[in-house]
């Protein structure tokens, strides 16, 4: 299966493409060859095509395959060619409606989104759940039932916040963002990377349960 090329994906690798690559390049301290910009995503390796924007992904950094996620082709497409050049963290975890982005809550929060659909995911396997957030080296809170702090993009972190249901709540996960989020990505791109965080870990979550 190709990645979906809509018009978000042609517009993102477009973006891009007409960049100033080696800038790219030098603000993210990245790595490039010439032929490949090469950037990690939580625990995965990227490289991506500096002539065509073509995006693959690497387990072991030595085997490549396409990337086929939409998802992952946005978020990352936005990440280098959004993020600004004086970027900084600010150290404080708020809700999306905490940076005043409230477009997009019915897609994170309603019947069926992406806080129930994980929820769902892990429940009642909170052990393995937190093997998975093991692979991607973060940081355990206390703040629910499992709970960590990594990294998705280098220098960029994320909170997850996992809890298990009982007789009157349904379980839920719940992730928190830096208050500069939109220093390094567009805010409306927080739901393609929440999908592809999501897609990750159901990925590493098989290889626990098998």
């Amino acid at each position: 299966m190709e990645i979906k090329k809509d018009n978000y994906f042609e517009n993102a690798r477009n973006f891009f493409l007409v960049a100033d690559q080696e800038e790219l390049v030098r603000k993210l301290g990245l790595q490039a060859d010439g032929d490949f910009i090469y950037l990690r995503v939580m625990d995965i390796q990227y490289r991506i095509s500096q002539k065509l924007g073509d995006i693959q992904r690497s387990k072991d950094g030595i085997n490549y395959m396409y990337e086929k996620s939409h998802d992952a082709a946005l978020s990352i497409f936005d990440y280098l060619t959004w993020s600004k050049d004086d970027r900084k963290l600010s150290g404080e975890f708020v809700s999306l409606k905490g940076m005043g982005f409230n477009s997009h809550a019915y897609l994170f929060e309603g019947h069926g989104g992406i806080y129930e659909r994980g929820g769902a995911m892990f429940s009642g396997k909170s052990g393995k759940l937190s093997k998975v957030l093991d692979r991607f080296d973060g940081k355990k809170m206390g703040s629910a039932d499992v709970s960590s702090v990594f990294e998705v993009f280098d220098g960029f972190p994320i909170c997850f916040q996992f809890w298990e249901g009982d007789d009157e709540y349904t379980p839920r996960i719940f992730f928190l963002w830096d208050a500069n989020t939109a220093q390094f990505i567009h805010l409306e791109t927080t739901f393609y990377l929440l999908n592809m965080v999501l897609d990750r870990m159901a990925e590493l979550f098989e290889e626990e349960i098998n």
